[in-house]
């Protein structure tokens, strides 16, 4: 009977993520959270991820939400979700180099994933500079990559110096 009932906040947890109610979600896996402590099942740890997702995006609590999150990847490390969560609360921090590979660990797992694929896509990245013992921002770095940028373009590849697409093979 536990079991029914944390199953059913979980699944309503779910539901609120998708309505945008995070305070609700946050609630909901805190109960599921609650009752499965003592079980063996992939249930809390799951609802571990979504509960440190919810925290940092209802309050400012932003380092334990990743803990707990690195706690979830750390403790199912072959669930591509929790991986999509840790990467959002990177991104909530500002740690867009650590969101980014971590997005990355969770497509080696599911490289078809459609929520880590677009991820990935929106946050976006940039090619190294050309020359990498000067800055991105120096001048010869810049002239060289709109220079790599038009050759790119001529040669017909998609332009890979902003935002960029990532296509599930």
């Amino acid at each position: 009977m536990p079991e029914r009932r944390s199953e059913a906040a979980y699944t309503k947890g779910l539901q609120a993520i998708a309505r945008g109610e995070f305070l609700e979600a946050l609630a909901l896996f805190e109960a599921c959270i609650e009752m499965e402590s003592r079980s063996e099942t992939r249930l809390p740890i799951a609802a571990m991820s979504y509960y440190g997702l919810c925290l940092s995006l209802v309050s400012d609590r932003l380092a334990e939400a990743r803990d707990i999150c690195e706690a979830a990847v750390e403790a199912a490390p072959d669930e591509p979700d929790l991986y999509l969560n840790l990467g959002r609360v990177c991104q909530r921090q500002d740690d867009r180099a650590h969101a980014f590979r971590t997005y990355i660990r969770g497509l080696r797992i599911d490289p078809r994933h459609p929520a880590l694929v677009e991820a990935v896509r929106r946050l976006g990245f940039r090619r190294r500079p050309v020359l990498g013992f000067l800055p991105r921002h120096h001048p010869v770095n810049r002239v060289l990559g709109a220079l790599r940028a038009a050759l790119d373009r001529a040669a017909g590849r998609p332009d890979r110096s902003s935002r960029t697409t990532l296509r599930a093979a």
